[in-house]
């Protein structure tokens, strides 16, 4: 079966899901920055920052402060409605095959651990550093979907080329977070070599990334 085959077959509830939530957070930003600023078509589509990015982006001295949430907050925060176009449009286009191929509870799965990671590895090498964005959990979905296709043979023109695409725009365009997009990547990978290959032992090696993650977080308020 073919990706595409494979992604028109079976629906995607998680996904859309995901896509309608991060939507959703945007418009209501957009709302509170013209509400605050008026309307202004740079801060909308470019880099505009309302009073849910100040509460809900990721921040090293705010999780220093307790402001756990900001580690999940932030996956749904993004600057200006391009930077929301363009991490939709990735995390469909890895989403549509994934789910389907993993089924919907793995690939939340996949998804929330590269994206916790990928707040973890902001607060950990980039702790001054202001950012949000889906980006760190998608950069999980390309790295899982790579995983995936070499396991259940599916064409792996996919997976290669978003990850290309990914490296080169994450080195190539100002303000990438790189410590997000690696963090994810590698927790994405780990994830979906525990579904797709580990057998008895992939729920433990689940839970113990998961433990981890979250000794990390907690870690972090005595670093």
């Amino acid at each position: 079966m073919t990706n595409t085959q494979l992604a028109t077959r079976v629906r995607h509830p998680a996904t859309t899901a995901l896509v309608a939530v991060n939507v959703l957070v945007a418009l209501v930003a957009s709302v509170m920055i013209t509400v605050a600023d008026g309307f202004d078509p740079g801060l909308i589509f470019l880099d505009g920052v309302s009073p849910l990015h100040e509460w809900g982006e990721m921040s090293g001295e705010a999780v220093d402060g307790g402001e756990y949430w900001r580690l999940v907050t932030t996956l749904f925060l993004h600057y200006g409605l391009l930077h929301l176009l363009a991490n939709m449009i990735m995390l469909w286009v890895a989403a549509r095959v994934l789910e389907p191929a993993v089924g919907t509870t793995d690939f939340l799965i996949v998804y929330a651990l590269s994206g916790l990671a990928a707040s973890v590895a902001v607060y950990y090498t980039a702790h001054d550093v202001l950012t949000a964005g889906a980006s760190g959990a998608v950069f999980g979905l390309f790295s899982a979907l790579l995983v995936v296709s070499v396991r259940r043979k599916l064409p792996l023109w996919l997976p290669l080329v978003l990850l290309a695409f990914g490296v080169v725009t994450t080195f190539a365009l100002p303000g990438m977070s790189v410590a997000a997009h690696a963090g994810g990547l590698v927790a994405g990978a780990v994830a979906a070599t525990a579904i797709v290959y580990g057998g008895r032992s992939r729920t433990p090696i689940l839970v113990a990334v998961a433990a981890l993650l979250i000794l990390l977080v907690v870690l972090a308020r005595f670093v």
